[in-house]
C-alpha cells in the first residue's frame, strides 16, 4: 500500500510538472504570436488580446525609463548638493578670513589718516568714533599703570582701595579693547567697499594689507558664480523629481513604479498565455506555422504523457481500493466467525436451561404426588 502511495504521489508531481511546462509553453507561444502581425491572428478575441499585449508593452520602457531617469536625477542631485556643500564653506571660510583681514585693514587706514597732513573731512565722520575710543583706551591704560606704580608702595588701606579699582579697571579695559576691536573690524569693512575712500588715503601699508582682503573677494566672487549656476542646476532637477512625482520621497515613488512594473509584466503572462489557449484551441491539427506547430506539438506530447500519469494513477487508487475492501472483508468474516461462535454458545446454554427446566418439572410432579392436595393439607393442620 506505502509503494502505491509512493507511486501515486511521483505521478501527480509529474503532472504538476507538465501542467506548469504546458502553461508556459502556452505563454511562449502567446509572446511568439504577439509580435506576429494582428491580421494573421483569424479570431476576433485573438485580435482584441493582441491589441492588449501591444498596449502594456508600450507601457513597460516608460516605467523603466522614469525609474532610470528618477534614480540618475537623484544620483545627479546627490553630488551636486555635496559640490554646493563645498562651495559654501569656501565662502564661509574666505568670508571668515576677511573678517580677520577686516581689522588690520581697518588700523591701517586709521594710521594714514592720522598722516594726512590735515584731516580730511569726508573721514572726519568715519573716525571721530575710534579717535574718542583709542583715547578713552589710553587713559584707562595710563590709569591703570598709575594704580600699578602706587600699589607697589603705600598704606595698607590705600592698596586695598586701589587694588580693587585696578580690578573694575582691568574689566573695563578688557571691554573698552573689545569695542575697539570691533569698531576698528567695521572701518576696515567700511574702506575696503569703499574705492574713493582708499583712493584719498592713499598709503602703501593701507594696500598691502588690502591685497590679500581684494584676492579673498575676486575668490569669493568666482566661487558664488558657481555656487549660483549649481544651485539653478539643483533647481532643474528639483522641478524633474516634482514632474516625476518623487520630490518628496524617491525610493516610495521608485517602489510604487516597479510595482506598476510588476504588474504589467504579470498581466502580460496571463495575457500571452490566453493568447495562445485560444490559438491553441482553436487549431485541431497542426498549424502552418513551424515555431507555433513546434509549441503545439510540446503542448500535445506534455498532454499525453499526462494522460497516461493519470490511468496509472487510477490504477494504482483502484488498487489501493481492492486492498482496502479486502481488509474489510478480512475483519467482516472475522466478525461473522466471532458471532458464530457466540450463537453456538448459546444455543448450548438454551439447551441446558431447557435440560434444568424439565427436571425441576417432573420434581414437582413427584412432591405434588408426595403431598397431595394443598387444601387437604391445610385442613388436617387446623384439626
Amino acid at each position: 500500500m506505502h509503494d502505491y502511495k509512493r507511486a501515486i504521489g511521483e505521478l501527480e508531481r509529474g503532472i504538476a510538472k507538465n501542467s506548469a511546462e504546458i502553461r508556459e509553453s502556452l505563454r511562449k507561444l502567446g509572446e511568439y504570436l504577439s509580435y506576429r502581425e494582428a491580421e494573421t491572428l483569424t479570431a476576433p478575441a485573438m485580435k482584441e488580446l493582441h491589441a492588449r499585449i501591444q498596449e502594456l508593452r508600450r507601457e513597460l520602457p516608460e516605467s523603466r525609463q522614469r525609474v532610470k531617469k528618477i534614480l540618475q536625477t537623484v544620483a545627479g542631485n546627490e553630488a551636486l548638493e555635496r559640490e554646493i556643500r563645498g562651495k559654501r564653506q569656501q565662502i564661509s571660510e574666505l568670508t571668515k578670513y576677511n573678517g580677520e583681514i577686516c581689522e588690520s585693514i581697518g588700523r591701517a587706514a586709521y594710521l594714514a589718516y592720522q598722516s594726512l597732513p590735515v584731516s580730511g573731512r569726508e573721514h572726519d565722520e568715519l573716525f571721530e568714533s575710534l579717535e574718542k575710543q583709542e583715547q578713552a583706551l589710553a587713559d584707562l591704560e595710563a590709569e591703570q599703570e598709575a594704580l600699578q606704580e602706587r600699589g607697589k608702595s603705600g598704606k595698607f588701606f590705600k592698596i586695598f582701595r586701589e587694588s580693587g579699582r585696578s580690578v573694575y579697571v582691568k574689566g573695563l579695559l578688557s571691554l573698552r579693547r573689545k569695542a575697539v576691536q570691533k569698531t576698528y573690524h567695521e572701518v576696515g569693512k567700511r574702506i575696503s567697499e569703499s574705492p574713493e575712500s582708499i583712493e584719498q588715503l592713499e598709503d602703501r601699508r593701507l594696500r598691502e594689507t588690502l591685497a590679500p582682503y581684494e584676492v579673498n573677494e575676486r575668490k569669493i566672487s568666482a566661487v558664488q558664480r558657481e555656487l549660483d549656476a549649481l544651485l539653478a542646476d539643483q533647481e532643474k532637477k528639483w522641478s524633474e523629481l516634482k514632474t516625476l512625482g518623487a520630490h518628496r520621497s524617491h525610493q516610495k515613488r521608485v517602489r510604487e513604479i516597479e510595482s506598476e512594473i510588476q504588474r504589467i509584466e504579470a498581466n502580460m503572462q496571463d495575457e500571452f498565455e490566453a493568447l495562445g489557449t485560444l490559438f491553441r484551441n482553436s487549431h485541431s491539427g497542426e498549424p502552418q506555422d513551424t515555431e507555433a506547430a513546434g509549441f503545439m506539438r510540446r503542448m500535445r506530447e506534455l498532454g499525453q504523457d499526462i494522460q497516461k500519469k493519470e490511468k496509472r494513477i487510477e490504477r494504482f487508487k483502484a488498487a489501493l481500493q481492492i486492498d482496502g475492501l479486502e481488509n474489510q472483508l478480512g475483519n467482516l468474516a472475522g466478525r461473522v466467525s466471532r458471532l458464530e461462535g457466540e450463537i453456538e454458545s448459546r444455543r448450548r446454554e438454551v439447551e441446558s436451561l431447557r435440560a434444568q427446566i424439565a427436571d425441576r418439572q417432573k420434581q414437582i410432579q413427584r412432591l405434588t404426588r408426595i403431598r397431595g392436595s394443598k387444601h387437604s393439607l391445610l385442613e388436617e393442620q387446623s384439626s
